[in-house]
């Protein structure tokens, strides 16, 4: 077996395991949460797309490596290719999905546009156009090959090739003549004989028991123009969410200059009372020899009110940020892991069986990901191991 086969199953196997493992803890932190809002339904739903794919998809990966694709059953052939069709796309939707939660949550957080019912509905719709790009690539595939034999033309004994060629040589007077008769006598020799030729070779399906593309269902000009579709969704998820992206950064780079001269005016505004209230209390005369210092309360709980107000919304904010760059990173794993296979698919690189599989590490890094960058999984993830 080829080195770079055995590599690859080593790498997958150890993806399946580490992959089933990290998503089921993120499965169990996210779905014991109560208020649910958009973009943990989007998580729930990552983890639950990654969770699966370890399970069931890298482990038919490594099989199908394994026999080089002569899963000899037809059925197997197109199960895998559902499987792997369907699910790519869906990750990449999702990945839409999110950078839009994201855009809204922080470019727009007073409208309440999409919540946890509108996401499940989303998924659905997303869920049901994966299935629909699996489906179609699935019928594309299967161990049977389309075999169209070749029509040879079989001419009359009693016509010689060579002497019509050899009759060209006349004068040019008579070339004309002897074309038009030559022609039209090796027609009506071989008409009948050809027509019988035709009606007795017909196409038929020849089992090969290998898993690759045919044109039982499909033709060549159907898939050509499908393949491009499908390789253009990813480009057309890539653009959005990178603008989707690029908009919530400049929201929260304004928000912040905005924020900080507001601050700089409240806090000007709240030593500018304090400052007068200090004043006319100097300005009291001592009864019965105790200093009466008058200070005016209801202007400093004014200003630690709205002090307050600031810190709540800038902790939501801040939130807010903190998942939409977790979220992002997410999106750039899903990029960096799956450009190289895109790549090779459209043969702008070398082929690389092991380089070419790297998109499955994306299904077991988001874990890793949430683990690292929040941490409010990694404490309830620590409330689970104690039981609580």
């Amino acid at each position: 077996m080829d080195e770079g086969v055995l590599a690859v199953i080593g790498i997958l196997t150890f993806c399946s395991v580490l992959g089933i493992f990290g998503n089921a803890l993120v499965l169990c932190v996210y779905v014991r949460k109560r208020n649910k809002v958009a973009s943990t339904v989007f998580i729930i739903t990552l983890a639950g797309t990654d969770f699966m794919t370890c399970l069931i998809i890298i482990p038919y990966t490594i099989i199908v490596e394994y026999l080089r694709y002569e899963v000899k059953y037809d059925i197997f052939c197109k199960l895998y290719m559902f499987f792997i069709t369907s699910n790519v796309p869906f990750s990449a939707f999702i990945m839409v999905a999110i950078a839009f939660d994201r855009y809204l949550c922080i470019c727009h957080p007073f409208k309440q546009l999409l919540n946890a019912k509108r996401a499940k509905g989303i998924i659905v719709f997303m869920g049901l156009l994966a299935v629909t790009l699996g489906v179609i690539t699935a019928l594309n595939y299967g161990v049977y090959q389309l075999y169209i034999p070749t029509i040879e033309l079989l001419l009359n004994d009693n016509i010689n090739f060579q002497n019509l060629l050899s009759n060209f040589t006349e004068t040019n007077s008579n070339l004309e003549k002897l074309y038009n008769e030559s022609i039209w006598m090796a027609y009506n020799s071989t008409f009948d004989r050809i027509l019988t030729t035709i009606n007795a070779q017909t196409e038929y399906l020849q089992y090969t028991g290998i898993c690759k593309t045919n044109e039982v269902i499909f033709d060549s000009v159907f898939t050509y123009r499908y393949q491009k579709a499908y390789s253009g969704i990813f480009v057309m998820a890539f653009i959005i969410v990178s603008m989707l992206y690029t908009l919530v950064l400049r929201s929260v780079l304004v928000r912040r200059t905005r924020r900080l001269k507001m601050n700089l005016q409240k806090s000007y505004g709240c030593v500018s009372n304090n400052n007068k209230d200090i004043s006319m209390a100097a300005t009291q005369v001592s009864i019965n020899g105790q200093e009466i210092r008058s200070v005016s309360i209801h202007s400093r709980q004014r200003c630690i009110q709205l002090n307050r107000q600031m810190t709540i919304r800038e902790k939501c904010l801040i939130a807010n940020i903190k998942t939409a760059l977790m979220l992002f990173v997410v999106t750039a794993v899903f990029t960096v892991f799956f450009l190289p296979a895109w790549l090779m698919a459209h043969l702008v690189i070398p082929y690389n069986i092991v380089v070419f599989y790297m998109y499955f590490f994306y299904n077991v890094a988001n874990p890793i990901i949430y683990a690292f960058m929040n941490a409010a999984f990694r404490r309830d993830l620590k409330d689970i191991s104690n039981c609580k």
